[in-house]
């Protein structure tokens, strides 16, 4: 079985020289030789046990994670407790759904490279992984960029559309103008660190946040307090710390000597290997879209809400986010361990990978969950100065959003495991499918004609569309995935594969 054909190669160094030059550092800088946070080599999961090995790839993924969501958070904090702005944090907090939807399209069209290059490093062809990770880099570069000019001059137009209250909207404006001068090194970044993973190396990109966290949040804090630049500050903050990470991706990338390396000189795109990806990172890239316009949608019911709702439903938000993070490393690892087996035409591992990853997304969503509806308060006042009027009133609004949402919260590790299954096995589209109306289409649904009626026009009556969506889309999914999995098999029979 061939995933991939001779092709040709769209070479940005031929076709754009200056641009190649422009990006190119010189050489001493960049001395060759294998160099990577991980001291052992990178390993195979194509054979050993699964069980420890998926939850000890899913930690340094959720750590990851809950450093990246560290630079939203310490946003939050800082503008709340040291701006001296009441209206500071929800200045902020109305942008997420906007920001997000930016950033979940390039995270989750990034899910394409992850599965080619699995697919690819499971099947140890070399060429292919290679020419993976430079048609990876290259969509990075130019997609960010794109987004980045598009994002910056429509923001005022769609934070209007989302129902934005004006006293907040030059704010919200001006935050995420300057986000958006930070989206081609949030690519770049989330690109690079897909190819780390693919590989088996979940270590890496931890270490990098875990450092450019911390160069986060010392920005923060200078120029918040000491220049006193409370909105503007905290996002300048943000995209410093993103770009410090792009370029300490590639400069591991180049330093390696593995057939995941990167080389500028091969900086383009292998037209089959972009095929491919764009078949599976299109339809992710889609489906997150969808998901962050529904959230959009629900942000625009949450608008209409007093301002003190709005901030709480901002901190709420932050604190769900962490464990949305495990969730979804979980379905990462689905992606790695099912995209190397598939490649390697181990089936029977690819269905102990979606045994033991469903049964770790639940135990780990139930435990997380529930503690943090246990200290949802105290969290929650982390964010806040609590000696400013009203706080209470914010405080409440965030422990209901986090009471209503969080104690059904597994329900979504599992929608993610088995959507990364699925993308695994190649079927995006199906996943895109099943999301598009188990989630989206329902949750629209559910704001527009459910919320406006008077039982349910409050917080809890809006927040309830969560675990509604969540169990209606696992419910698709499963069904898509026990089917696909019988007639994946029965193929494999076909094609007399020992194992099957």
């Amino acid at each position: 079985m061939a995933y991939f054909k001779t092709d040709s190669k769209i070479n940005i160094g031929k076709h754009f020289p200056a641009f190649v030059l422009f990006l190119r550092t010189p050489t001493h800088f960049f001395p060759k030789g294998r160099v990577c946070l991980q001291k052992t080599k990178n390993p195979d999961f194509t054979e050993g046990p699964l069980f420890v090995r998926i939850f000890m790839f899913a930690i340094p993924l959720i750590l990851t994670g809950i450093l990246q969501l560290l630079y939203n958070a310490a946003d939050n904090i800082v503008v709340g407790k040291f701006s001296g702005d009441p209206n500071a944090l929800a200045a902020v907090g109305c942008t997420g759904s906007l920001n997000n939807l930016i950033v979940t399209f390039l995270i989750s069209f990034s899910v394409g490279s992850s599965v080619v290059i699995a697919q690819n490093f499971g099947a140890k062809k070399e060429d292919a992984v290679s020419k993976a990770v430079h048609t990876s880099i290259s969509i990075a570069l130019i997609g960010g960029i794109v987004i980045s000019v598009l994002g910056f001059f429509l923001c005022e137009r769609v934070l209007i559309m989302m129902g934005t209250n004006p006293e907040l909207l030059p704010k919200a404006k001006l935050y995420t103008q300057i986000i958006c001068i930070g989206i081609p090194a949030s690519a770049v970044y989330n690109f690079g660190a897909t190819v780390f993973r693919a590989i088996g190396d979940s270590k890496t990109p931890l270490i990098i946040l875990a450092c450019t966290g911390i160069v986060n949040v010392v920005f923060n804090l200078i120029f918040v307090i000491v220049f006193n630049l409370s909105v503007a500050g905290v996002a300048i903050a943000t995209i410093i710390s993103q770009y410090l990470s792009a370029f300490v991706v590639i400069f591991l990338l180049y330093r390696s000597n593995e057939c995941y390396c990167f080389r500028f000189r091969k900086l383009g795109f292998s037209v089959s290997i972009l095929e491919k990806m764009l078949i599976i990172g299109i339809p992710a890239g889609i489906q997150g879209i969808l998901f962050s316009i529904s959230n959009v949608i629900i942000q625009s019911g949450v608008n209409t809400f007093p301002i003190e709702v709005i901030s709480g439903n901002t901190i709420g938000a932050t604190i769900e986010g962490f464990t949305y993070i495990s969730m979804n490393s979980f379905s990462h690892a689905t992606i790695t361990f099912a995209g190397q087996n598939f490649g390697a035409f181990k089936f029977d591992r690819v269905k102990k990978v979606l045994f033991y990853a469903l049964l770790q997304v639940t135990a780990v969503g139930i435990f997380v969950g529930y503690m943090e509806i246990l200290f949802a308060r105290p969290l929650s006042a982390l964010f806040v100065d609590t000696t400013q009027q009203n706080i209470p009133l914010v405080i409440d609004a965030a422990a209901v959003r986090i009471k209503v949402i969080l104690g059904t919260y597994f329900l979504c590790g599992v929608m993610e495991v088995l959507a990364g299954y699925l993308r695994a096995l190649g079927r995006s589209f199906t996943t895109m499918i099943c999301s598009l109306t188990g989630a989206c289409l329902l949750r629209i649904v559910w704001v527009k004609f459910i919320f406006v009626l008077p039982a349910f026009n409050s917080q809890t009556g809006l927040y309830i569309s969560y675990p509604i969506t969540w169990l209606f889309t696992c419910l698709l999914l499963a069904a898509f995935a026990l089917f696909t999995s019988i007639k994946l098999f029965r193929r494999a029979k076909k094609l007399n594969i020992p194992e099957v």
